[in-house]
């Protein structure tokens, strides 16, 4: 049965490919205003279970899915509403999305990004939500919602005040974030992060950075012993550094993202705490996370792109069962019919490594039949 759901599923991407679609989709805008996004229906097939059919990121136990939604269509405005007598010219930008992870059918209004800029020279301050800058870049896949978090990628979005300074091949970020839990906004203290980037090569193409990332969340926990229950509380450390490069060369673009750090959950981490009752301590995990993949734009018609990235727990602080590590192989391929209509072909294999325990593995097909505008 499931072999027959696949056939039906690759025959039905095929077909597509083949349909002539010459509707030009334009939208005239003012110089100062536009609307962009993309209307995006995914079919997915999984012959294992997932922790989600919609936001595939690891492996579980379980049967297969297969499920098609639209939810993860987006749309958002950009504006360049003024320049100042000063010299600063202020912009804005709004997004959202329909991500509803309980559901693959009734969606909701997600806000994404809301956010405007003050820009002068070579200096930007940004007020609002929008990426983080530790983990700056993100992997080329048609799984946007799964995104490869958990499963090494690193960094979300979140409200913050960012200052940033670019030239021609320096530029470093530094910004002030919502510390997102409630267990983080206990300490009273934002996140910080930043980042230090150089550009090197022709023309600036090779792009490489360094960022950083410090909070602090407050826990407690109790311990009984002899019938006598204990509580105790202490500040945890969040904490992370992460290398990206993105390297061009001929038709290929090689990226990817290292990072190191502990309990970086509000990055999308399977980083958190875990309780040392020992010595009487909340203590933070810590986390090797790592993903690369090489795209290769064929043509205008064709592009491709093949990966590998894993997220690694520390063992000595998980219990017997617990996701230990998760990784995964990916390709695609789109084909760009042109007006904005695309049609993509992705093929992922998830596994998931559980302490002292059988892994997990799941086979993903994803079909992603796209109009952007």
């Amino acid at each position: 049965m499931k072999v027959k759901n696949l056939v039906i599923f690759c025959t039905t991407f095929v077909i597509l490919c083949m349909i002539p679609f010459n509707t030009h989709g334009a939208i005239k805008l003012t110089d100062n205003f536009s609307i962009y996004g993309f209307v995006k229906l995914d079919a997915h097939f999984q012959d294992g279970g997932m922790n989600s059919i919609v936001a595939a990121r690891y492996a579980t136990a379980g049967e297969g899915n297969t499920a098609l939604t639209a939810m993860n269509t987006r749309v958002g405005f950009k504006w360049n509403v003024a320049e100042l007598a000063s010299g600063w010219k202020i912009a804005a930008q709004t997004e959202w999305d329909l991500f509803d992870g309980a559901s693959a059918n009734q969606m909701k209004l997600r806000t994404r990004h809301l956010n405007f800029t003050l820009s002068k020279d070579s200096s930007k301050f940004l007020f609002g939500q929008f990426w983080d800058v530790f983990g700056p870049i993100g992997p080329t896949t048609l799984n946007t919602n799964g995104y490869l978090w958990q499963t090494g990628n690193i960094g979300f979005r979140r409200a913050q005040i960012r200052y940033t300074y670019s030239s021609g091949s320096f530029n470093f970020a530094v910004s002030v974030n919502d510390p997102t839990s409630a267990e983080a906004r206990a300490t009273n203290m934002p996140i910080l992060q930043g980042r230090l980037g150089l550009n090197l090569g022709a023309k600036g193409k090779i792009k490489i950075g360094v960022s950083g990332a410090y909070g602090s969340e407050s826990h407690d926990g109790v311990v009984v012993v002899d019938e006598i229950e204990t509580t105790y509380e202490n500040d945890v450390n969040i904490m992370g550094v992460c290398l990206d490069w993105t390297i061009p060369f001929s038709k290929f673009t090689f990226k990817g993202e290292f990072t190191v750090g502990q309990n970086l959950k509000n990055f999308l981490s399977k980083a958190r705490i875990y309780d040392n009752a020992a010595v009487m301590e909340i203590e933070a995990a810590k986390v090797t996370a790592f993903w690369a993949e090489l795209v290769y734009k064929a043509s205008k018609k064709f592009n491709a792109w093949a990966g590998y990235a894993f997220e690694s727990l520390d063992e000595e602080q998980l219990s017997n069962g617990a996701l230990d590590d998760t990784n995964c192989i990916f390709v695609g391929i789109k084909y760009i019919m042109g007006s904005g209509v695309s049609f993509g072909l992705e093929y992922t294999n998830f596994i998931s490594k559980h302490l002292n325990t059988d892994d997990q593995k799941t086979n993903q097909f994803c079909l992603s039949c796209i109009y952007a505008f």
